[in-house]
């Protein structure tokens, strides 16, 4: 097991800096040892959460209750390798790899377009680990509050929050943004989210809460999950990969990114930018096809010490579960059928003092 962490931190790491490959080992030892400690109730659970990935929206608490089983293990899994955040990102230098365009992004692509600095207040909305939140803070000198449903998450943030000294900049707070944003009206300068509204029971009002706890002015970065114009709902090969892509992301909605501009300037913000954020060639299919590669490796050594019980069967269950459709988003990706990394930018637009009216609430 050491050894598959071991190759696990250095995979398509080879260039980076010593506290880089450190942290990246380390990081996939512990996730490594999570895994292979799982109890097989948790491991019951992760499987059969997938069944919301046939849905089109988030509906029952049951609902709810299958997207906490599913990353109470998926953070781990992902752990393993490079993508801890539980994100592609936009391709912004492919010479870099998942971990590097990661980085890249958060600060150039997202932290610098939100004009945060030190004495700002920034939202996470889905904030999953703490690691983009852990980030930003530490780059931009903003206070950064994550908001997420699983404690379990939760608890890794501010343990990791704490081992890096960044604990006086952030916050990690419990809660389901379906539920409403738990904070008073006008506090956060900002606010992001990655991937994360998939899971959004009603879209316009999760927006309207949102303008609510952001300050006139304030600035937002969406970057999700859409379909694009090429995708044809009609073509059976289409519909084939979006099932397949879906349970590979983690989606259930599967929105255009018409219907969430139309949705933010309907809640009272202004459309900034709205557009796919790859800048290095487009496509994210490279950056999908490293981490496809290192999974079916991991898969392949798992399957051989899982069969001479070396370490426990549940392992290659899991492993295999993940990735499974790991080719059908390259195929998508390449054929511009559905993105996850078209980010748009948004503004609060009403005028400094101009106030909320008389149906603003605080939570």
């Amino acid at each position: 097991v050491l050894l598959v962490a071991v190759i696990a931190g250095l995979c398509g790491l080879t260039q980076s800096t010593p506290t880089v490959l450190w942290y990246r080992m380390s990081t996939s030892a512990k996730a490594l040892y999570a895994v292979f400690t799982l109890p097989q109730q948790m491991v019951d659970d992760f499987l059969k959460s997938y069944e919301i990935f046939d849905k089109e929206a988030i509906e029952t608490p049951g609902d709810a209750q299958n997207i906490i089983n599913y990353y109470q293990v998926l953070n781990h899994l992902c752990a393993i390798g490079e993508v801890e955040k539980m994100y592609i990102p936009p391709a912004m230098d492919l010479k870099l790899g998942i971990f590097g365009n990661q980085l890249l992004w958060e600060e150039k692509g997202m932290a610098d377009k939100l004009d945060i600095g030190p004495g700002k207040k920034v939202l996470d909305v889905g904030c999953g680990r703490g690691r983009i939140a852990q980030h930003v803070a530490s780059y931009s000198g903003a206070h950064v509050t994550g908001v997420n449903i699983d404690k379990s998450q939760l608890a890794l943030g501010r343990e990791f929050a704490q081992a890096t000294g960044m604990d006086s900049k952030l916050d990690f707070v419990h809660g389901n943004y379906n539920d409403g944003l738990p904070f008073p009206n006008e506090t956060f300068d900002a606010l992001y989210h990655v991937q994360a509204l998939t899971y959004a029971k009603d879209l316009p009002a999760l927006l309207r809460d949102m303008h609510r706890v952001l300050k006139p002015g304030a600035k937002m970065s969406f970057l999700d999950w859409f379909k694009l114009p090429a995708y044809n709902p009609d073509n059976p090969h289409h519909k084939k990969l979006l099932r397949e892509v879906k349970a590979v992301i983690g989606a259930v909605k599967t929105p255009s990114p018409e219907e969430y501009t139309e949705a933010l300037e309907g809640a009272g913000f202004k459309v900034l930018s709205s557009k796919e954020a790859s800048e290095d060639g487009g496509h994210q299919w490279q950056l999908v096809s490293q981490a496809e590669f290192f999974f079916e490796s991991a898969k392949s050594i798992v399957e051989i010490l899982a069969k001479y019980g070396i370490i426990p069967k549940h392992f290659d269950v899991l492993m295999k579960r993940l990735t499974e459709g790991g080719q059908s988003f390259v195929e998508a990706d390449k054929l511009s059928l559905f993105t996850t990394s078209w980010q748009i930018i948004a503004a609060e637009a009403r005028e400094v003092g101009a106030g909320r009216g008389r149906g603003a609430t605080a939570q």
